[in-house]
């Protein structure tokens, strides 16, 4: 870190805390790093020198900023950002959709970047560009191995942003205060994965809010075992960062998954995967031709508390989960009808309909008991209905039935 101590600038806005994070990460991908960073300051040549094995760019707002800094840095590689009409004021209430009008420029999408610092544009007052396109174009960008800085993550359109666009990420994220006696001051950091990047294995998915997690923690153990049983991943979100209810929150982060080509298990965070459960990659090669696989609940109609997906941006699973969500605010019929803010009355509903009908299955109800009875046979009991009622009755611990492990 020799290189560090002798070019730290004490001019730059970022502390040496949190740059010396930012100094391993890079470090930690070389030889051949490629950095990318939003913003050019008193910083760059830090980046620059440490990164001498590998390539470092930047890309800038103000011309005049770039021509000030080649005059000491002529070796620096920068670009200037795409004029647009974006400010921090205009930008704050910005959608996905709307941020896709800004494609992400030739030359930055055509390399895999390890590293990568969004730190521009300034954003300081309302009528400076934001960094809502930087933050989605990092986004676009960042592959499952990529370190990804955003600065300022104090401030609402940076936090906003970060959160609306990297909380589903599957990775991890930390909050890098300026230092203890400047902790207002935040970087977020969303950690780029430290094994292959390419990972395809399945998906073990539920949704739940802190509050909910903490009321079905035995069963979310129990899903988490379950995962690294059989290798899969195991995903727990936190919805709300999604403008959507919950309920909803859980097909959009599905869907994501699935267009990576990867099988999902959708489970809710009230379900309770036992040790007897088979991998549920069985079942999609036994069922080669089938993309969702469902179970009939207590009333004789699909049940949304379990599925299981096939992957694939051509799946029928995925269309499936996206017509549900075009449709959420049209009206179920009242024979599918289950709760007013749910997704199970248009799961049930949209599922009896081509191609949807043709492409599903109906798997054993061992896969989502919700009754008492031979509960101890179940693959997944899922803790609603009479299972729920029952529970109330016998709290954990209190008979001969433990969480699964």
């Amino acid at each position: 870190m020799d290189i560090f101590k002798s070019t730290f600038d004490q001019r730059m806005q970022i502390s040496p805390y949190q740059a010396q994070t930012i100094a391993n990460t890079i470090l930690g991908r070389a030889p051949g790093c490629n950095v990318l960073v939003f913003g050019v300051g008193h910083d760059s040549k830090l980046w620059s020198s440490l990164n001498a094995t590998g390539e470092t760019h930047f890309v800038e707002s103000s011309a005049e900023w770039i021509d000030a800094v080649r005059k000491d840095h002529a070796a620096l590689s920068i670009s200037l950002l795409p004029p647009s009409n974006l400010t921090v004021a205009n930008s704050a209430t910005l959608s996905v959709s709307d941020l896709s009008r800004y494609p992400v420029p030739t030359n930055l999408a055509a390399k895999k970047w390890d590293v990568i610092l969004v730190d521009g544009p300034g954003g300081y007052s309302p009528s400076d560009p934001g960094r809502a396109r930087t933050i989605y174009w990092a986004s676009l960008l960042a592959s499952p191995d990529t370190h990804v800085f955003i600065d300022d993550y104090d401030r609402p359109l940076e936090r906003h942003f970060t959160d609306m666009l990297f909380r589903d990420r599957g990775t991890q994220r930390v909050v890098l205060t300026n230092s203890d006696y400047l902790p207002y001051r935040k970087m977020l950091w969303s950690v780029g994965s430290p094994i292959d990047g390419g990972n395809q294995s399945p998906v073990v998915l539920s949704v739940a809010t802190g509050d909910y997690a903490e009321q079905w923690r035995f069963c979310i153990d129990s899903q988490y075992s379950y995962a690294r049983r059989h290798n899969y991943e195991y995903r727990c979100i936190d919805p709300s960062g999604s403008q959507l209810h919950p309920k909803w929150a859980k097909l959009e982060a599905t869907i994501k998954i699935l267009e990576q080509g990867r099988d999902v298990l959708l489970i809710d965070a009230d379900a309770e995967i036992t040790k007897q459960c088979p991998p549920f990659a069985q079942l999609t090669k036994q069922h080669a031709g089938s993309d969702i696989y469902f179970v009939r609940g207590i009333s004789g109609r699909p049940n949304s508390g379990v599925l299981i997906l096939r992957g694939g941006s051509n799946s029928a699973a995925t269309a499936f989960l996206a017509e549900c969500l075009d449709r959420r605010t049209e009206k179920v019929p009242l024979e599918d009808f289950v709760t007013p803010d749910g997704e199970n009355g248009h799961v049930i509903w949209i599922l009896k309909e081509e191609p949807f009908k043709t492409a599903s299955i109906e798997i054993d109800r061992a896969w989502n008991w919700s009754i008492p009875e031979n509960a101890d046979r179940a693959f997944i009991r899922h803790y609603t209905n009479h299972l729920r009622d029952w529970l109330r009755e016998n709290p954990l611990g209190s008979g001969p039935r433990q969480p699964a492990q």
